[in-house]
């Protein structure tokens, strides 16, 4: 079973009372398509590859503002601008859209976008995270413990959360989150399993 990893934050501190509806409901939210017209950054996702694989200039990708629609103009303008100080700031590398799976129980969380910086020829693994909002902390946390799970070889793990006013890096990470989320993962496998029964 591959579900998102928001999905799976969203269950792990949800109400704990609720759990059953909570798995329920996430399982049936797999079967609904994907609606381009919720999806505020495709075009900035867009861009972005085109930009890294060089088929467009720095300019034309700083730019991008100028051809989308007015509500989205001026954080496509700061996203674009700060994406590019943050990326030479910090000596970013891009990778790509090269999934990442992470098995914590035997629950497969997949998720994606990544760049990374090298250290000691030790990896640093940054994914972006594309939000109208900041992550709450507590989602921010349990992210950073599931990409770690995911890349136990990374030096570190972090979060490029990409918003319009902003570009944040998170590197919080913490052992008793990651065994908290662990047991969540079995309770979630349980809950399915016992979902699946009732059929």
């Amino acid at each position: 079973m591959k579900i998102r990893v928001s999905q799976f934050i969203d269950f792990a501190y949800g109400d704990k009372r609720q759990d059953k509806a909570k798995v329920k409901s996430i399982i049936s939210d797999l079967d609904l398509p994907y609606d381009p017209i919720k999806d505020r950054y495709k075009q900035f996702r867009e861009a972005l590859i085109s930009f890294e694989n060089k088929k467009i200039s720095t300019e034309k990708f700083r730019s991008l503002h100028s051809s989308v629609s007015a509500n989205k103009s001026t954080g496509y303008q700061v996203l674009c601008q700060n994406y590019l100080d943050l990326k030479e700031d910090h000596a970013l590398i891009w990778q790509g859209h090269s999934p990442v799976e992470a098995d914590i129980s035997g629950l497969s969380i997949t998720t994606a976008w990544y760049l990374r910086t090298e250290a000691n020829n030790q990896r640093r693994i940054i994914f972006l995270h594309f939000g109208k909002e900041q992550l709450p902390r507590k989602k921010e946390r349990g992210l950073l413990t599931i990409l770690r799970l995911a890349r136990p070889e990374s030096a570190g793990v972090g979060i490029l959360n990409i918003q319009p006013g902003t570009l944040i890096t998170a590197t919080r990470m913490d052992q008793r989150e990651a065994e908290y989320l662990q047991g969540r993962a079995k309770k979630f496998l349980a809950c399915a399993k016992s979902l699946q029964a009732d059929v």
